[in-house]
């Protein structure tokens, strides 16, 4: 085990370096040595400033008592919570030396059960990031602190006799029941101020139809533990929902118990959820409110408006109907608010599977509308003082709605935010924001649940603040965080109460219940059907999977993840159905310009099967113009064509080749198996035929102790990319760029491999992770020139690095593609606190791969022993297996008969990938259970 790295202290921050220019993303694109070199030590994983802060010592979490973590010193757990759309998922730290090193999920947190999410696991790389901002700034200049504490007090006196006439702040969703109190005491001091919000993410639609249906707003949540049939209408429960990572478990859950939901997904453009449907409708956004309408109207819901047809709606209707209570429909992001409102009276004819709970938010509105009033006000100069804390309007504002502009003639505007970005160029001042890791707060979970989030190590950023202290200063009460949240939870508990309950909550993550669920009746009037949406092609805008909205764009591990379906790594591209790309005589990676309401962009196409027809998919967060290298020019703007009112469809797209090719940067063909070896699946209740054990030159090497396995439940995996996220953060694996990936260089340990079954038009999915396979009669062994490859007494096949020449042998001859060759030297930008120091760094020309988390399986070795025990099973995980959340993969002993690795290989569906090679891979597999349409 590697030495603990000694504090240091670096010089004092200094203002950010120039932004280096952005790497071109197309493979053909000329990249100098020097530009590469740039972006590696800009965004390879945990970088080099990482380490400019004074390390605390062990013991000093300011806050909890720490967990001891496989009985070392250095080591200590936390729990804290991420948002993500303004709601919590609770999360376990592990730091070493006050330093965070890993993301991972918080069994006691509802809203995560244990498990992460790509955005979770990029945490860490965000918290050391050397691009974020690390001193205030006005007109681009490092000022001291002292400084913003005198302009504030200065705007607090000019706006407190006017009674804050003038002032506006500007936040994104907000959760936080102390950021939400501290905003109610501004609005108090200056009743004539005004709070706006705005989220690129939001679902104004969902809101609305609430408002409509029950005059409040509500947060529908269906329970897939119990739904036997689930009707998704948008809804990517299993990818992007509110609560997407618990609905994933309870739905995994109640399958694998033989009372799964009938998954039953009408969408435009494929998601997580709809690749794992039993049956998938492909809608054109002007089909999904007839649709809805339709399946409605079959199933006798009263009081409707209006008529929908769909050829398919009676028999969906039917099975609604026949699960009853046990049936649930959900409408999702990006749906009309009619169509929400059509879900609601569903569930309610139904009495279905779907609590209504109240809105987790503090204040919950349509951001779109609120965004467009600030606006407004902006332009016609009734705004003096501005305050944007946490939001990037000048990059993520539609287009049309003039915002930057706007801002430019703004007197008074400071934003508050991680990054320079696009707003913090437009602002007079510029406050760098704390990271969630390094700061004090609280927020709630989809279902209400609150917690508290604690820092987990250090303040990086000296003069970085939180918003509740910048709002505390503005009122002249300055305040720590951490006192401000005390305060809010000791006026909910009483002093008496708070004393216990605090360490309690701090401790396991979790500070309370959530809120009952609502009963409600829907109102008159309740169906208010939209207007026809016209025919023809059309915009369909969405969020980006690996990076979102923009805002996780300068996440070099998100960035070069490929997107579960399209493959699609360092960018964006327009998507569309292979029919109508042929249709438009149109190839892959074929540029066109894009034009709606007037204004145009450039983008290359891509085809994406089951994708609806006639219409263009333009994720969102790419074409980044500021906040580091990592995230700026990957891609296009989408925000360039949305429309002001923030619609996440529009009609009358027009789309005109420019005779010109290039491809976004896509690992679609890199390391493929052939699909009929690969991936096996079976019918409901069925079984594979287990090959008897083949004969074999080699003797069978005896395991006295130990046998290490894995078995991979292809039926539970979504495709998340969770499992290879925690991979990279876990051992140190580097990011290489947009050129390496293009030339099949990518270094990860860990791929999700994805299949497709069926049809272009309306194709199935299967997903497959690919680790190393531990091949017990291993084919990379005996053609090592040096022996740098080799099995251990436990089965593990392993990687001497010092002994490796790079003759890559080994990988010629691995028949599963998963050992990677180091091209370049990353030991330097991975060599920091931040890192993780239980596994080694790899020098260039060294093969490296999957190792099952070997220092994991030492450490609880290790922590046993001092116990005087032997080891338990499920006593040791890998991180890829910590971070899923449906728990697809098991890890444990073979020579146990009653592990769960042992019992998985019992089952009827076990198989080994190509194991008619007679390899014996200890990584094998459990079949798919065919759903409908499936081969």
């Amino acid at each position: 085990m590697s030495a603990s790295v000694p504090p240091r202290r670096g010089p004092d921050p200094a203002p950010e370096p120039p932004q280096p220019a952005a790497l071109a993303g197309a493979p053909h694109d000329a990249v100098e040595r020097r530009e590469a070199l740039k972006l590696m030590g800009a965004s390879i994983a945990l970088a080099a400033l990482a380490g400019c802060d004074e390390a605390p010592e062990h013991g000093h979490p300011l806050h909890a008592p720490a967990r001891a973590a496989h009985g070392e010193a250095a080591l200590a757990d936390y729990a804290t919570v991420l948002e993500l759309d303004g709601l919590s998922r609770g999360v376990i730290v592990r730091t070493r030396n006050g330093h965070a090193v890993k993301v991972e999920g918080n069994p006691n947190h509802p809203a995560s059960l244990g498990a992460t999410d790509i955005f979770a696991e990029a945490a860490v790389l965000s918290l050391h990031d050397p691009a974020r901002s690390r001193r205030i700034r006005r007109d681009g200049r490092p000022v001291p602190p002292a400084m913003l504490d005198e302009a504030l007090a200065t705007m607090r006196a000019e706006l407190l006799p006017r009674g804050g006439l003038g002032l506006r702040v500007l936040t994104g969703p907000v959760s936080s029941p102390t950021l939400a109190r501290v905003m109610d005491e501004l609005l108090a001091a200056f009743p004539r101020a005004r709070w706006h919000q705005h989220d690129p993410l939001a679902d104004d639609a969902a809101v609305e139809a609430a408002l409509r249906a029950y005059g409040r707003p509500v947060l529908p949540v269906p329970d897939l533990a119990r739904a036997r049939v689930v009707l998704c209408l948008g809804a990517d429960l299993l990818g992007q929902a509110p609560g997407h990572l618990r609905h994933a478990r309870d739905w995994i859950t109640a399958r694998q118990a033989g009372q799964g939901a009938r998954l039953i997904v009408a969408e435009t453009v494929p998601s997580l959820a709809g690749a794992r449907a039993d049956h998938r409708v492909p809608l054109h956004p002007a089909e999904a409110e007839p649709f809805a309408r339709a399946v409605a109207a079959a199933l006798g819901v009263e009081g409707l408006a209006a008529a929908g047809t769909h050829p398919e709606a009676a028999g969906i209707a039917a099975l609604l109907a026949g699960a009853g209570p046990e049936a649930a429909v959900i409408a999702g992001r990006g749906q009309d608010p009619a169509v929400h409102a059509l879900a609601h009276a569903m569930n309610a004819r139904l009495g279905g599977a779907v609590r209504l709970l109240p809105h987790p938010l503090a204040r919950p509105e349509p951001a779109a509308a609120s965004l467009a009033d600030l606006s407004s006000e902006m332009a016609a100069g009734a705004v003096t003082h501005l305050l944007i804390l946490g939001a990037n309007p000048a990059y993520d504002a539609p287009a049309a709605l003039g915002f930057e502009a706007a801002l430019r003639r703004t007197p008074f505007a400071l934003h508050l935010g991680f990054r320079g970005d696009e707003t913090a160029r437009l602002c007079g001042w510029h406050v760098p924001q704390a990271h969630p890791l390094e700061s004090w707060g609280d927020s709630r979970a989809f279902d209400g649940t609150p917690a508290i989030c604690q820092p987990v190590t250090a303040l990086l950023a000296d003069e970085a603040r939180g918003e509740v202290e910048l709002l505390s200063a503005l009122l002249g009460r300055p305040v720590t965080a951490r006192s401000a949240v005390e305060a809010t939870w000791r006026a909910a508990w009483g002093d008496e109460a708070f004393e216990a309950r605090w360490p309690a909550a701090l401790e396991e993550g979790v500070a309370g219940e959530a809120p009952p669920a609502l009963s409600l009746p829907l109102r008159d009037g309740w169906d208010r059907p939209a207007l026809p949406v016209p025919s023809g092609l059309a915009a369909v805008f969405a969020p980006d999977p690996g990076v979102r909205g923009g805002a996780e764009a300068h996440e070099a591990w998100l960035q070069e993840m490929p997107r579960p379906l399209t493959r699609i790594t360092w960018g964006n591209a327009a998507l569309l159905a292979p029919a109508t790309m042929e249709q438009h005589g149109l190839r892959p990676g074929d540029e066109v310009e894009l034009e709606l309401g007037g204004r145009r962009l450039l983008a290359p196409v891509w085809p994406v099967a089951g994708h609806a027809p006639d219409c263009v998919t333009l994720p969102l967060g790419g074409g980044r113009r500021a906040g580091g290298p990592v995230g700026e020019g990957r891609g296009f703007d989408a925000y360039a064509l949305r429309p002001a009112d923030g619609a996440w469809a529009a009609p009358g797209l027009l789309m005109r080749p420019t005779g010109r090719n290039r491809p976004p940067v896509t690992t679609d063909s890199h390391h493929r198996l052939d699909p009929g070896a690969a991936i096996r699946s079976v019918a409901p209740g069925g079984a594979l035929p287990q090959p008897e054990r083949g004969a074999s030159l080699y003797r069978d090497w005896p395991y006295p102790g130990h046998a290490w396995g894995m078995a991979i439940d292809i039926d539970a995996c979504i495709g998340c990319n969770a499992c290879a996220v925690a991979c990279q953060a876990e051992n140190n694996v580097p990011v290489v760029g947009p050129l390496a990936v293009s030339q099949g260089r990518e270094m990860h340990w860990l791929r999700v491999d994805r299949y497709l079954h069926g049809p272009d038009e309306n194709p199935a999915a299967s997903f497959q992770p690919v680790p190393c396979m531990h091949c017990e009669q291993a084919p990379c062994e005996p053609v090592c020139p040096v022996n740098a490859t080799l099995h251990d007494q436990e089965g593990l096949n392993l990687m001497v690095y010092p002994r490796c020449i790079g003759t890559r042998t080994c990988s010629n001859n691995c028949p599963y593609k998963v050992r990677r060759f180091n091209w370049a030297d990353h030991r330097r930008s991975l060599d920091t606190p931040a890192r993780n120091p239980e596994v080694a760094l790899r020098p260039r020309g060294v093969m490296e791969k999957c190792t099952y988390c070997v220092h994991r399986i030492q450490s609880a070795r290790e922590g046993a022993a001092a116990e005087g025990r032997a080891l338990r099973d499920g006593e040791v995980e890998t991180a890829c297996q910590r971070a899923c959340p449906t728990r697809a993969i098991t890890f444990g002993d073979l020579n146990d008969p009653a592990s769960a690795v042992s019992r998985a290989r019992g089952d009827g569906r076990h198989y080994a990938l190509l194991g008619d090679l007679g390899t014996r891979p200890r990584t094998t597999y459990l079949a798919r259970v065919a759903g409908e349409g499936e081969a």
